[in-house]
C-alpha cells in the first residue's frame, strides 16, 4: 500500500518538475524574442594590457562593449571563454546576440534558447499518467 502511494506521488513530482523546467524554457524563449539585440562584442579598452593565463580555467572576465545599431553598451567584467578572449585580444569583433534586459547573457553565432516542447510534453504525459494511476489506486482501494 505504501509503495503505491509513493509511486503515484513520484509521478506527480516528475510531472511537476518537467512542467517547471518547461515553463522556465518558455520564459527564456519569450525573453529572447522580446529583448534580443544583435551586436558585435569588442574590448572596451583595447589599449589595456590583458594578462593571459595558461591553466585549466576556461573562463575569463573582461571589460567589453557591445556595438549595435542602437549604440554601444559597456559591460564590465563579462565572463567569456578563453577562445573568445583570444579573439578579442587579437582585435577581432565577435558577433553576438545579447539581451537588453540582462547584458551579461549573450548568445554566440547561431545559438538560441532551448525550445521547451520536450519538457512540456514529458510533463503533460507524466501528469496524465499520474492522474490515471491515482484513479486506479482509488478504484482498487474501494
Amino acid at each position: 500500500m505504501q509503495s503505491k502511494n509513493s509511486f503515484v506521488a513520484g509521478l506527480f513530482v516528475i510531472a511537476l518538475c518537467a512542467l517547471v523546467v518547461g515553463a522556465g524554457d518558455v520564459y527564456k524563449v519569450i525573453d529572447f524574442r522580446l529583448h534580443s539585440q544583435e551586436a558585435t562584442m569588442e574590448l572596451a579598452n583595447p589599449d589595456q594590457k590583458i594578462v593571459m593565463y595558461e591553466d585549466v580555467l576556461d573562463r575569463r572576465s573582461l571589460d567589453v562593449k557591445y556595438v549595435s545599431s542602437e549604440g554601444e553598451v559597456l559591460v564590465p567584467q563579462k565572463v567569456v571563454s578563453t577562445e573568445v578572449m583570444n579573439r578579442l585580444v587579437a582585435g577581432e569583433k565577435v558577433r553576438i546576440t545579447y539581451l537588453t534586459n540582462n547584458h551579461k547573457r549573450v548568445f554566440y553565432r547561431r545559438q538560441r534558447p532551448q525550445l521547451p516542447w520536450g519538457w512540456l510534453i514529458v510533463g503533460v504525459i507524466a501528469f496524465a499518467t499520474a492522474i490515471v494511476a491515482l484513479r486506479l489506486y482509488k478504484r482498487e482501494a474501494e
